[in-house]
Order: C-alpha cells, then structure tokens, then sequence
C-alpha cells in the first residue's frame, strides 16, 4: 500500500496543463483590462473563441478534478493510516496547516489566484466526513454541488443585502487607490515596472476572492469534489479498471451533462460575462455552471482511467506521471514564470500577448516542466516543495535523495 498509483499522478500531471492555461489567460491581463484594449490586440476575433473555449472546456473542471484527486489521496492517507493502527487526524491537520501556510505566502505574494488556500480549509473540514458511509458521501457531495445556486438565490431574493463580497471589494480598492491613487486599476498595477505596486495590485485581487468564493459558493463545490473523492478512493482503488463498466456510464453521462451546461456557461460568459450575478440570466449561468462543471471533471477523470488501460493510452500519459508526483512544485512554479513572463517587473507582456496564444505557451511550459521533473525524480525522492511540505507535516528530518 505505499507504492505510488501512477495513474492517479498522471491524471494529476494532466491536470495541471488546464489550471496552467486557465491562469495563464488571467495572467495575460485578459480580465482586468478594458474592452478598447482587448480590441487593439491583434488577435482579438480569436482570442474571444479561445477564451470560450477555455470557458467551455477548461474553466472550473480542471481545478475540479485537482479535488477530485485530493479526495482520493486523502481516502488512501487514512487507509494507509488505519493499517499502521497510527493516529490519523492531528498528522493530517498538521500537513493541512502546512499547506495553508504555503497556500497565504501564495496567495498573498505571488499570485491572487491561489487555490492552495482555499483546498487547505476545506482539507480542515474534510477530516469530519472520515467515517461517513459511501452512500452518505455521494448525497452530501450531490447537496454541496448545488450551494452555488441556492445561494444565488438567496441574495436575489434580499435583493442583494446579504452579499458578501461588497466589504472585501471596499477593502481591495482602498489597497488600489494606496498603491496608485484613484484612477488606479488592477491592470496599471500588475504592468508596473514597480515591484510595490505589482505587490499591491495582486494584494488587492487576493482580498477580493474570500468575498467572490462566499458569493458564487466555491468553498461548497471544492469539498463536494473532495467528497467524491473519498468515495472513488473506497469503490474502485486500488485498481479502478476493474471497474470498467462503471468508468463508461460515468463517461457518458458526465459528457453529455457536462457539455450540454459547458457550453450553456461559455456561451452566457462570452455575451453576459460576469457583471450579471444577482439577475435571472446570472441564476441561468449559475445553474448551468453547476450543472457542467461536477459531471465534465467526473468524465475527464473517467476517460483518463479508461485510456490508461491501453498500451496506446498509457504510452500517452506516462509523460504527466512526474507532473504529477511534483504537482505541488509544479504548480508554484508556474506562477512564478506566469509572473515573469506578463508582469511590469518581468518581461511585461501583459496587454501585447492575446488568449489564442495561451493553450500554446502552456502546452510548452508544461513540456519544458515534464523534462525537469522526469530529470529530479531520478536523482530525488519528491519534489522541493513537497520535500519541505513533509518536513513540516512528519516533523522530522525526511532524506531528499
């Protein structure tokens, strides 16, 4: 049972190339800036297909599958825990504190749309679901996936006076007009070739989303993902291809599900986009976010697990396997280039590089990261970040080679 599952790290590998080209696009400027500039960029048609594409395939699914799999690693964590008779809770509270201190140098410092935090508090509840019955889980998950709409409609129906996200936005745009005065924009701060106020600017973003995660539920639909985690890590682990059948029900429902509410939320995003929550047509694209997000994730996951049982499809994933057992730094790492590459004090290409070119630069990025990963992991046990990671959880010295 302390052998790794590479599937499970190729799916995670392969998780990572869609939250990279979703961030790469927020990176890129491509929300905090005006409609004129969007128009100027050169490939403006192109981009805005692009984005619908990210929006249709990408946005929210990959992340979901990501808790997906944090749910299956927390199922096997607590197995491999009871086997040993060892005490389970406060060693896995210890390494969610862990990964919440990570998670807020993150967040605060480096790149506002953190998820790290958010998977640490939600990691803190999870630990009250450990003993619940599979049957339990699934409705719990199923109930938690549609907070996003039942609080929807709570604030239509106060007409907006239980809205949490107003005192955070306040917040945000005091720290806006500090760093640049009051014409100051979230664009204007991350292209400065300052680094304070790129600082600032992403402080300011960062404050924003406690308020955005309360208002559009993502705190509800991260632990539903974890939920079913748990439950895919007791049904079908140690080996899911035996339950073929199943993994093929789940592909096509979750396809047709998911696509249908996919292409719902891109097509209501691309004509709408976000300035009409507390409105009918924001409560559609609510729903239809709900509806797609849960099932496509639950599909991808379904379809990798199927691929991985061919030769042909292992042959295919076996490149994410190192991604994956390196997510962690992976992860933090692409910030870091994400930052370098679009930011004032980088290379500054914020507002010159349109959305078409993401999907490109991410697919090398995450190519020039498989390389690296392959080439550490033969010389090392894990990854930088999930060596200190250990350190801090087991409190003790762990050898990195």
């Amino acid at each position: 049972m302390n052998e790794r599952i590479e599937l499970l790290d190729a799916m995670r590998g392969f998780a990572l190339l869609g939250i990279l080209f979703a961030n790469l696009v927020s990176f890129s400027g491509y929300y905090v800036m005006s409609r004129e500039q969007l128009a100027a960029l050169p490939t403006a048609p192109a981009d805005a297909w692009a984005v619908f594409a990210m929006n249709f395939l990408v946005e929210g699914k990959f992340y979901s599958l990501f808790s997906l799999l944090f749910g299956v690693g927390f199922s096997l964590m607590l197995g491999r825990a009871e086997q040993r008779g060892g005490t389970f809770g406060p060693l896995f509270l210890r390494r969610m504190v862990g990964l919440l201190g990570i998670g807020l140098i993150h967040l605060l410092g480096v790149w506002h749309g953190d998820i790290l935090t958010l998977y640490a508090l939600m990691g803190m509840v999870l630990i009250l679901f450990r003993g619940m019955e599979n049957r339990a889980l699934l409705l719990w998950a199923v109930g938690l996936l549609w907070v996003p709409l039942l609080t929807h409609l709570v604030l239509m129906a106060t007409h907006g006076a239980l809205d949490p996200a107003p005192p955070f936005n306040a917040l945000s745009r005091a720290i806006q007009n500090a760093a640049g005065g009051p014409h100051a924009t979230l664009f204007s701060l991350r292209s400065s070739d300052e680094a304070w106020q790129v600082f600032l600017g992403n402080l300011a973003n960062a404050i924003q989303r406690p308020g955005r995660y309360l208002q559009t539920g993502r705190q509800a639909k991260v632990l539903a993902m974890f939920l079913l985690g748990i439950w895919v890590g007791r049904r079908l682990l140690p080996d899911p291809l035996a339950h073929r059948m199943l993994l093929i029900r789940v592909l096509k429902g979750g396809l047709g599900l998911g696509l249908a509410g996919s292409a719902l939320n891109a097509w209501l995003e691309a004509r709408l986009g976000s300035a009409v929550l507390l409105t009918p047509a924001g409560l559609l694209q609510t729903a239809a976010y709900a509806v797609g997000v849960a099932p496509l994730a639950a599909a991808y996951a379904a379809g990798l697990a199927l691929l991985w049982g061919t030769a042909r499809g292992r042959r295919w994933l076996s490149p994410f396997v190192p991604l994956g057992r390196m997510a962690l730094t992976n992860y933090l790492v692409q910030s870091g280039v994400g930052l370098l590459l679009f930011y004032g004090y980088g290379l500054n290409l914020m507002g010159r590089m349109g959305a078409v070119w993401m999907l490109p630069l991410a697919l090398l990025i995450l190519s020039l990261q498989a390389l690296f990963s392959a080439g550490w992991l033969r010389y090392f046990t894990y990854g930088p970040a999930e060596w200190l990671w250990r350190q801090f959880t087991y409190r003790r010295l762990l050898p990195l080679r």
